[in-house]
């Protein structure tokens, strides 16, 4: 009995995600599908590659084994592919990009529009979502992040620094006074981005002052909706209150004590040979960001 490579790319899949609903998405088919190709493989081999319950998914130790040699082979064949494309002027295949929600929305998606009519070929899906994504089970091939990052085996390449600022509704500032200060802070409701901590989010040098605050969020623009509805002050990246700063809903404040910026960083996994389609993308916002 043969395996073809569908067959490959379904278990590498199953094996990365330890899951075939989740490897069925990446591949874009059923997880009945994906099901089926594991088996025709495991009965080409003659082996069980999966050890199989209703909750969990997990190689074997035969599949352990197949897993190393197959994902070399394969990324072998995807490597030389690609670098055959690279000596093209058009790039070509998917970029799978995930990125922080508001910054998504506001920042990347325009600038992704002009570089996919740039390239015409080119395919991407861009996954927007508010936590770190995991590259190697999502199949991610690009992820841009905002901050601090963890210790990793991940390349990370800076893109630029974003401008931070403090914000507050104006009717908010009437009822409660501007502080003028950040020991000020302490006497204010401070809504909270729940993805870091609240010293590292407003700036402070000691990380046992306890902010007060009724509101986290792990959005940016929700947050900025609460500001703007008097709920409190706000820190949030420049791009997400610049409208409202416009529109004069919000009002910056503490800004003698706001110039932090944080870092941009385009994330992607180590591997011996990196795409062009991938460069080139971080290439194209460094130099629109940058």
């Amino acid at each position: 009995m043969k395996y073809s490579f569908a067959d490959l790319h379904a278990f590498i899949a199953v094996s990365q995600t330890n899951s075939f609903h989740q490897a069925a998405e990446r591949l874009n088919t059923s997880a009945a599908s994906v099901s089926r190709k594991v088996s025709n493989l495991e009965d080409a081999l003659d082996v069980r590659l999966f050890h199989r319950t209703t909750r969990k998914v997990r190689l074997t130790e035969a599949g352990k084994q197949y897993y190393g040699d197959v994902q070399n082979v394969l990324e072998a064949l995807q490597e030389a592919d690609e670098q055959l494309q690279n000596n093209q002027n058009q790039l070509s295949g998917e970029l799978k990009i995930a990125a922080p929600m508001s910054f998504g929305v506001e920042v990347l998606s325009p600038l992704l529009t002009e570089f996919m009519h740039q390239h015409p070929a080119l395919h991407i899906d861009l996954q927007l979502e508010d936590h770190q994504t995991d590259l190697l089970s999502s199949g991610v091939d690009l992820a841009l992040r905002i901050g601090e990052l963890a210790d990793s085996s991940l390349i990370a390449t800076k893109i630029c620094n974003l401008e931070f600022g403090y914000y507050a509704s104006p009717s908010y500032l009437e009822k409660h006074g501007e502080p003028i200060h950040p020991d000020d802070l302490l006497q204010h409701e401070c809504l909270h981005y729940s993805l870091v901590s609240r010293s590292y989010e407003w700036g402070l040098k000691d990380s046992n002052v306890q902010l007060k605050g009724r509101l986290s969020a792990n959005n940016g623009e929700a947050l900025r909706e609460a500001a703007i509805n008097g709920l409190g002050l706000v820190a949030l990246p420049r791009f997400i209150a610049e409208k409202s700063i416009q529109k004069q809903t919000l009002k910056p404040i503490l800004e003698a004590h706001s110039l932090q910026t944080s870092g941009l960083y385009a994330i992607r996994l180590s591997r011996k040979f990196t795409p062009k389609r991938i460069t080139t993308l971080i290439d194209f916002l460094k130099l629109k960001l940058g």
